[in-house]
């Protein structure tokens, strides 16, 4: 290797050098995997209180505003007891299951690396029917 391919190398191997490609490199990583991952797609299920899938469930959004969370959103579980929420701008909020029956289930706090970042929830867990 000659002397002037040495001193290159030794140029690109520099902390002053490395730190800044490096810093870029995971900025652009980032960047790439929100474009990916922005579609604002919510989607998770409900479960009763045994295991099985909840059908026609409401679950409600809640979106936090300066001091508390307003309800938003609603939509239903379909037979399999899934939902779905679509274009949701959120970044803070809370899910809630509401049974016919009025059972509701412990609120979900949903935190989100980023505004409208696609997430699948775990299932909220409905408490066995009030007697």
């Amino acid at each position: 290797m000659s002397p002037r391919a040495r001193r290159a190398l030794r140029i690109m191997r520099h902390r002053f050098v490395v730190a800044p490609v490096a810093f870029i490199l995971v900025v652009a990583g980032w960047n790439l995997y929100v474009a990916a991952h922005d579609d604002g797609i919510i989607t998770g299920s409900v479960r009763t209180s045994d295991g099985r899938p909840a059908s026609g469930v409401e679950v409600v959004l809640l979106e936090r505003d300066f001091v508390n969370y307003q309800e938003k959103y609603r939509t239903r579980t379909d037979a399999d007891g899934r939902y779905r929420f679509d274009n949701m701008q959120v970044y803070i909020g809370q899910l809630e299951a509401r049974a016919p029956d009025g059972t509701r289930s412990p609120r979900y706090l949903l935190r989100l690396w980023f505004r409208a970042q696609n997430t699948d929830v775990p299932p909220l867990l409905l408490p066995p029917p009030k007697s």
